[in-house]
């Protein structure tokens, strides 16, 4: 794998997070990969995968970590987000019931990223996605 543009390594608290999510942002921005005023499907992706790692992956434990690193190879990004938890199988993720309060966010990532896998030998959520579907589609 090619050495990513962009690393960040927070405590698993959500305000972390956040600030992590302004921080990925910009840089996807900066570099070309979303429109930085129509991000909301980026933005949602990130921020459901930050924080499932930081509430399910490492259960809001602030001494575990969670790391962000995205990597590009020619149109194509993949973001990788790193947890100290037992993993899942992103595959069998269903859709909450609509009467259910949360339980919403990996199939959302499904929705609006090319592809979308749990790396269990690295304990990564990846998420791929091409130039176009975050920055000219949305110009």
């Amino acid at each position: 794998m090619s050495k990513p543009f962009y690393e960040k390594e927070f405590p698993s608290t959500v305000a972390a997070a956040a600030d992590a999510l302004a921080e990925a942002l910009k840089v996807l921005a900066d570099r070309g990969w979303i429109n930085p005023s129509r991000d909301f499907s980026p933005r949602l992706c990130l921020e459901e995968a930050l924080v499932n790692a930081v509430v399910h992956g490492n259960a809001n434990e602030p001494s575990r970590r969670v790391r962000v690193k995205f990597f590009e190879e020619g149109d194509t990004c993949k973001v990788c987000v790193y947890d100290e938890g037992k993993g899942f199988d992103v595959d069998n993720v269903k859709m909450a019931d609509c009467s259910q309060f949360g339980g919403r966010g990996v199939c959302l990532i499904r929705e609006f990223m090319e592809d979308v896998r749990f790396n269990a030998k690295d304990r990564c959520l990846e998420m791929i996605f091409n130039r176009k579907t975050f920055s000219e589609a949305c110009a």
